[in-house]
């Protein structure tokens, strides 16, 4: 089950799906797409856990979340190959501008999976999602103690966990980091991050 903790995002495959994937030739918008799948997925997931398992916090996330949106429209403004990460949500895109509304490709994506997973979810039964990954860890970086890291890896010794807090609070950083969402859109549309480019 813990497995692939680092890359939990698999099943969580949004701008994988038809209605959301970019159409583009340009290497810089695909391989922000890819990562944009691994890292809004994700942030769905800890958004759903939030509310079911009552972890993190909700203002951390929504903060990630408008990072991404205004990391978006500044990057669109450099350049408006950009654009082309909307896909299928151009017209939410245009709503949101004539509207003067912050929102945009994060929220546009988060809201997407949210709903879809969020009815898998509900199937599968909170008890059992919120026990399916160690999410107070993955979602409060200070609960990942040595001790808790500790127990954790005793019952699940394959785990990668390291490698899941690291991805996770990366992800949560997102909303703490101004300076990213105003850097360089030239090549990159993402800060880095070790294993985002290796699907």
């Amino acid at each position: 089950m813990y497995r692939s903790l680092a890359l939990v995002v698999a099943f969580v495959a949004v701008f994988a799906s038809p209605a959301a994937r970019a159409q583009s030739t340009d290497a810089r918008v695909i391989a922000a797409e890819k990562a944009g799948e691994m890292i809004i997925g994700s942030l769905a997931n800890m958004t759903i856990s939030n509310q079911l398992c009552a972890v993190g916090d909700a203002e951390a996330l929504k903060r990630a979340v408008g990072a991404i949106d205004r990391r978006f429209r500044f990057c669109v403004g450099k350049d408006p190959a950009w654009s082309q990460l909307l896909g299928d949500f151009e017209t939410e895109e245009k709503q949101a501008l004539a509207e003067g509304s912050p929102r945009s490709i994060g929220s546009f994506v988060l809201e997407e999976f949210a709903r879809v997973r969020g009815t898998e979810v509900h199937l599968e039964g909170a008890a059992t999602y919120c026990a399916r990954l160690p999410w107070k860890m993955l979602l409060e970086p200070a609960a990942a103690t040595v001790e808790a890291k500790a127990d954790f890896m005793r019952a699940h010794p394959t785990a990668k966990l390291d490698e899941g807090l690291a991805f996770f609070h990366f992800i949560l950083g997102l909303g703490s980091d101004p300076a990213w969402v105003e850097a360089s859109c030239d090549t990159d549309f993402w800060p880095p991050f070790a294993g985002l480019d290796k699907r």
